[in-house]
């Protein structure tokens, strides 16, 4: 498959302190959330939960195109008009992360309306690699994958601003897939642990759909 970029990818990472969750998610839920709604070029806007461990809370917004982080939308969003909510909660945040992405395969996919479960994998591929690894990726890892019930899709993205190179984010209609061999003969597969060692895996972690309270 020809790799295209189409759509962008806005993705963050927060956490909060315990005794400020509820309001972080009220804060999350009704003020930052339909403001980035608000902005043209924004598509999509959705929260997770992780399954497990940390960052406790992720956000995704696909986006028209990443030039849409430039616009004087957007910057009338950004810490320079923090309302003093927004500055309260990320005075206090323990975790706060912030990716750009290019959106290269499919290239013109946005995050699915039944997704309930979600795989976020982050890699750094040395240069001469990154074949390698689209390989192993798109032939043997998908073809694992796709095997599991409930899979929706799974998209890759190029890093333009943030630490990983390589974002795949890999939709499951629920959290099923934890429970299958398949899952687990994904990483470990002979061309797994062949093409692994070359990269260095920054992230990969699951997160479940957030459903407000």
């Amino acid at each position: 498959m020809v790799a295209t970029e189409k759509y962008g990818l806005l993705l963050a990472m927060l956490e909060p302190p315990e005794e400020m969750e509820d309001e972080f998610n009220d804060w999350y839920d009704t003020e930052h959330v339909p403001e980035r709604k608000a902005i043209p070029g924004f598509i999509t806007a959705q929260r997770f939960v992780a399954y497990e461990g940390s960052p406790k809370y992720l956000a995704l917004y696909d986006l028209e195109n990443i030039d849409v982080l430039n616009s004087e939308a957007y910057r009338k969003v950004g810490p320079r008009y923090f309302s003093p909510w927004t500055q309260r909660i990320m005075r206090y945040a323990r975790i706060f992360k912030r990716y750009v992405y290019k959106q290269t395969l499919p290239g013109n996919a946005l995050l699915s309306n039944e997704v309930r479960g979600l795989l976020v994998w982050m890699n750094d591929v040395p240069e001469g690699k990154e074949e390698e690894f689209s390989q192993w990726y798109d032939k043997d890892c998908i073809s694992y994958l796709k095997e599991l019930g409930g899979f929706i899709q799974a998209r890759r993205f190029h890093c333009v601003e943030g630490e990983a190179k390589d974002l795949a984010l890999i939709e499951f209609k629920d959290l099923e897939f934890l429970k299958s061999e398949v899952y687990g003969e994904t990483l470990s597969s002979d061309s797994a642990i062949k093409t692994r060692r070359y990269f260095q895996e920054a992230m990969n972690k699951i997160y479940k759909r957030y459903i407000p309270s």
